[in-house]
């Protein structure tokens, strides 16, 4: 081929080859566009996500029950050492105090008595002061050897704290990777699909028919609707799926676990057809977790962009009564 001379006629050759280039690339399907991705697959990396968050969840009431038993052994330690600062101080001053009275020991001082009965009565009360002292330390032997041990489950408390609190930051980034694959293949759905995927609404065209505690907890799950939804959130002003329930019955002053798993535990097992304002509806998974207002609608905290919001009993299968 011959090329031309023109240094400006061989830049135009080298543009259009590189335009047409480019434009073949762009033509060319992306490698991370997935036509095949549905709107099943793209739930399912959401709850993925949302069970990886309930993990972490976990890995936190761990911690604080870490914590908690850390204050206590820290507390039960101060207490110890000051039993045995006090028993170490007692017992050196008694030992001093002997050494200074009678520097060979306090039986020498009756072997120059001549008078029998004052020999036996000096002989008794060394026999009583010895004995004293072996029950003086054998009090100290025992507090300093709890000392120890406390000592020694607080260090064991803290490195499993250490350790929680490091798998618990492993987790949250792999949370974030995968919350941010399942948003790429959200953004591959169409339109109508990704309106089917976010189907909840905010208004609520009946009053559920909830009494006593129930209602109280509906009725603050209620008022929470169009809030945000945020990873380990339990309000005021964000949540989770298993923030938000735990907060709204606590508001009816029943205490539940923080957890999905450990809250379906919890509960009064119960069927679909048993359903109530009030009860707790749970996937199979126990990743996911919302409240049950009637007439097959459920209040819950769906996902990261998403809020608050009214959906359907579609994906919950399993069914608890709180109380």
């Amino acid at each position: 081929m011959h090329l031309s001379r023109n240094p400006a006629r061989r830049r135009g050759f080298v543009v259009v080859a590189t335009l047409s280039l480019i434009g073949g690339l762009l033509a060319l399907p992306s490698a991370e566009a997935d036509p095949a991705v549905t709107v099943k697959d793209v739930k399912n990396a959401f709850h993925q996500v949302e069970a990886m968050n309930e993990q972490v969840n976990q890995l936190g009431v761990q911690a604080k029950q870490t914590q908690a038993e850390i204050d206590d052994i820290t507390g039960d330690i101060d207490h110890d050492l000051v039993a045995y600062t006090k028993q170490k101080n007692e017992l050196s001053a008694a030992i001093v105090q002997q050494q200074m009275d009678a520097p060979l020991g306090p039986t020498v001082s009756l072997l120059n008595s001549s008078d029998p009965q004052e020999f036996l009565a000096g002989l008794g009360a060394v026999q009583a002061l010895n004995s004293t002292r072996a029950d003086a330390l054998e009090q100290f032997g025992k507090t300093a050897k709890e000392l120890k041990n406390r000592r020694a489950q607080l260090r064991d408390r803290k490195a499993e704290l250490k350790a929680a609190t490091k798998d618990a930051a492993a987790k949250r980034a792999e949370i974030r990777k995968k919350y941010d694959k399942a948003k790429a293949e959200l953004a591959t759905l169409t339109a109508s699909q990704q309106a089917l995927f976010d189907g909840g609404t905010t208004s609520l065209n009946f009053e559920p028919a909830a009494s006593g505690r129930a209602k109280m907890a509906v009725n603050f799950a209620l008022a929470q609707l169009g809030e945000p939804y945020s990873w380990g959130g339990t309000g005021p002003g964000s949540w989770d799926c298993s923030g938000l329930v735990m907060k709204a019955w606590a508001a009816a002053g029943i205490s539940i676990p923080r957890v999905v798993g450990p809250q379906y535990a919890a509960t009064q097992h119960i069927s679909a057809s048993q359903l109530q304002p009030g009860d707790l509806v749970f996937y199979s998974s126990m990743g996911h977790v919302g409240m049950y207002l009637g007439h097959g609608r459920v209040i819950h905290a769906p996902r990261p962009g998403r809020n608050v919001e009214i959906t359907g009993l579609s994906g919950f299968s399993l069914f608890g009564r709180v109380g």
